[in-house]
């Protein structure tokens, strides 16, 4: 058992050191873990796709942050919940 698990995590190690075995990772994972959508579906007849993000910087300016958010469809949902300032604010 500890052979297979000390094996297990030699290769996770290798996968997570070398970008491209990682990208690789990251779609088998996502196309395993989530059926294909039909092809009239919202999603289109290539099913869901790994989605890259990337982390806003600490240095951004917070006009930034919210552009984000409101592109991401978040201020809507965050509008929604936090309906008055003061509860923003809390």
């Amino acid at each position: 058992m500890k052979k297979i698990i000390a094996r297990h995590l030699a290769k996770l190690q290798r996968d997570l050191a070398e970008p491209s075995r990682l990208e690789r990772l990251r779609e088998r994972i996502a196309a395993n873990a989530y059926p294909p959508a039909p092809p009239d579906g919202p999603v289109g007849d290539r099913g869901l796709r790994v989605v890259r993000q990337e982390r806003i910087p600490v240095s951004a300016p917070d006009w930034y942050f919210e552009q984000e958010l409101r592109r991401s469809g978040l201020w809507t949902m965050m509008e929604g919940c936090y309906p008055t300032r003061q509860a923003q604010c809390q």
